[in-house]
């Protein structure tokens, strides 16, 4: 937390400046990209209600394009009652997630974001594009709560940051819409 603490202490506002004004065509370079499928993204989003099951994860993954999951139906469960019991901004809750659950952080934060909405989809290119506007956070294969608490949070900063030029007008909740253009951001020389 301190790292993070230090990094958001520290934002270079005139570095954001480029980016920010950019956040449009940046997003809709991404997320409507051939490999996003914005359609089925947009359909996905507002087909995922209570109750969660078995079904809400699979079509989550398949929207992922995830291998089937391999676990027992207590890691089922239990990952279940935890996007129940998860608020937003909160990702200490994943440390009580058993190793299984958690082995894998873009599964568990697609599902964090297709319940919640405010969560952001783990992406390398997100991540890398983020470390180009100066958050530096560390890459991780497992769901560790507090490298994808700096992820999330470092998006909401920007997001918070934003002018209101960056805000397009979208079905999508903004949390996608940042993540999105960092990811395009990321990807880009």
């Amino acid at each position: 937390m301190t790292m993070l603490a230090y990094g958001l202490l520290n934002v270079d506002r005139e570095r954001l400046k480029p980016f920010f004004e950019r956040v449009p065509e940046l997003f809709h370079s991404h997320h409507h990209s051939v490999e996003q499928d914005a359609d089925g993204y947009e359909e996905l989003l507002y087909r995922i209600c209570r109750p969660y099951s078995s079904r809400t994860l699979d079509m989550i993954d398949e929207w992922m394009g995830f291998e089937r999951r391999d676990w027992k139906s207590d890691t089922e469960r239990e990952v279940l009652l935890f996007l129940y019991a998860v608020r937003f901004p909160d990702t200490l809750l994943i440390e009580s997630l058993t190793e299984e659950a958690r082995s894998d952080v873009c599964r568990l934060s697609a599902y964090l974001h297709f319940t919640k909405h405010t969560y952001a989809i783990w992406e390398e290119d997100t991540r890398i594009g983020l470390k180009k506007l100066g958050f530096e956070v560390p890459d991780t294969k497992d769901a560790c709560p507090f490298k994808y608490g700096a992820y999330a949070a470092s998006i909401e900063l920007l997001k918070n940051l934003a002018p209101f030029y960056s805000f397009l007008e979208h079905d999508v909740p903004r949390q996608r819409l940042f993540q999105s253009a960092l990811a395009a951001f990321g990807r880009e020389a």
